[in-house]
């Protein structure tokens, strides 16, 4: 694994996180989401309740993303550990900026005061 492939496990792990809460938010939305049934006669003889599994489905994603955040905690830690030894602050703010706080290049550049360009050769040094 390179360098750049061992700070970004965080940003993947973000990523995915973010995934699961797009998913927790759909299953919340299927979870509420009721539907009346309009036929007096009509009797539900069924034995799983299928709202309670919706709920559960919910529980579960909350559960996991919980689990990926503690995750993503301690890779911060890590990775805030190996930045500290960093002698160079330019790098340093750079590395923390891309890989603790996941920002863009361009907005790395602009919160940086510099160009696109100089901010990806800074990057490279800051590797080294």
């Amino acid at each position: 694994m390179t360098t750049k492939d061992w700070l970004n496990r965080g940003r993947n792990l973000n990523e995915e996180i973010n995934a699961l809460i797009k998913a927790k938010e759909k299953a919340l939305y299927d979870a509420c989401n009721v539907s009346v049934a309009y036929d007096k006669d009509r009797v539900q003889t069924s034995r799983n309740n299928s709202t309670e599994a919706k709920f559960a489905r919910f529980a579960d994603y909350s559960k996991a993303i919980d689990e990926r955040i503690d995750e993503l905690y301690k890779i911060k830690q890590e990775i805030l550990k190996a930045i500290s030894g960093v002698d160079n602050s330019t790098y340093r703010t750079l590395l923390i900026e891309r890989y603790i706080n996941f920002k863009t290049w361009e907005e790395i550049a602009v919160y940086m005061n510099y160009s696109y360009m100089h901010i990806t050769r800074l990057h490279g040094k800051a590797l080294q």
